[in-house]
């Protein structure tokens, strides 16, 4: 899932009215595996491919929040929380972002193909999956704007007051060099800014994103009312997204995650 999304679970299951200023570094940990590939010498699969629920030393327990990251991820796309990270892709996953996904895949192929594009089964869920991630973000970031203002304060707060550690901690979990880290977090502390955050938070904003990372540089308008359209339908799926925050925070509860913190 997205970055409030992530954000909103988090804070959820700690409980905001126990989570300190001086602990606010706990959100960018939770959201650095989709931060860090800004960087282009890093991956996803570096950063996702990690072990779940593994015991941490103590210099780098707050780690701990970078799995948070992965459990959430592992419900959104496998529909179960997995010990081992699942590194070989299934179009055909079984987790929320998947199952909501299907309907959108023959309007998705069928949009491709009109703009000359043909695309393969696990490329057309992949993107389905994406669709609907990027929607269920953006609903849950109407409900609360405020999760923008905590998002990119607590990245800027980390930056600012506790980068050494920071880059430190994530070097080790995702065996990156401490220079790479670094340069990654100063990037995507100013992709990340609030003002950059808000205008890509509406469906146009949305489907700005999609079209920039996903149609191969077409821009025009038949491509853009094409992905319109879909996001439209997108909407219109992840409106129970309740049901998916409910059942995560269910699961995490119930998992070994408590005995990291």
């Amino acid at each position: 899932m997205l970055m409030f999304t992530h954000t909103w679970i988090l804070r959820e299951f700690i409980g905001a009215n126990h989570i300190k200023r001086d602990d606010h570094d706990i959100f960018a940990y939770n959201v650095s595996p989709d931060l860090l590939p800004v960087h282009e010498s890093i991956t996803p699969g570096m950063t996702h491919s990690i072990p779940r629920l593994s015991k941490l030393p103590q210099q780098y327990n707050r780690a701990a929040f970078v799995q948070f990251h992965l459990l959430v991820d592992d419900i959104a796309h496998h529909g179960k929380i997995s010990r081992e990270a699942i590194t070989e892709f299934n179009p055909n996953a079984n987790g929320y972002a998947y199952i909501k996904g299907k309907p959108l895949i023959r309007p998705i192929t069928d949009f491709y193909r009109e703009i000359g594009n043909e695309i393969s089964f696990s490329e057309t869920a992949y993107l389905s999956h994406m669709i609907i991630e990027m929607c269920f973000d953006l609903a849950l970031y109407k409900r609360e704007p405020a999760l923008a203002r905590l998002f990119s304060g607590a990245l800027t707060y980390t930056v600012e007051n506790k980068l050494s550690e920071f880059v430190k901690t994530l070097s080790w979990i995702f065996g990156i060099e401490a220079e790479i880290t670094k340069e990654a977090i100063k990037r995507a502390v100013a992709v990340y800014k609030k003002s950059k955050i808000d205008s890509l938070m509406s469906l146009d904003g949305r489907i700005s994103l999609f079209i920039d990372n996903y149609c191969y540089g077409s821009d025009d308008g038949k491509t853009r009312n094409g992905i319109r359209n879909l996001f439209n339908q997108g909407m219109d799926l992840v409106v129970d997204y309740e049901d998916f925050l409910d059942t995560t925070l269910t699961a995490i509860s119930d998992s070994e995650f408590r005995y990291l913190l």
